[in-house]
């Protein structure tokens, strides 16, 4: 049987404003290196609803396999949470068996 030996991370991250306005190609180069930072990822656009609204979304995912990725994420969704003017951050952990063949 396969034990879990890594967690895999899903965040959101809004494309607009509150004001539907896009947010700055200053802002995505900081998110990058940001995300860079921390390890490999994947990502893919979503659509959904909060609170009544259509929102739109880059949503990653990364498999982190050690407590300091995970406190640089948290760090990360931190400062995006303020940079991307959001009262929260949506992100998800699960636990997962991780290894490449």
């Amino acid at each position: 049987m396969l034990q879990p030996n890594a967690l895999k991370v899903t965040m959101l991250f809004p494309i607009f404003d509150n004001d539907d306005v896009p947010f700055s190609t200053e802002l995505w180069s900081w998110w990058l290196v940001s995300i860079v930072a921390i390890g490999a990822y994947h990502e893919f656009f979503t659509r959904g609803a909060w609170e009544g609204r259509i929102e739109y979304h880059r949503c990653v995912t990364l498999v982190l396999e050690s407590e300091d990725q995970l406190r640089k994420v948290e760090a990360f969704l931190q400062e995006a949470r303020e940079r991307f003017g959001q009262d929260v951050m949506y992100f998800e952990a699960t636990q997962v068996h991780f290894r490449l063949i």
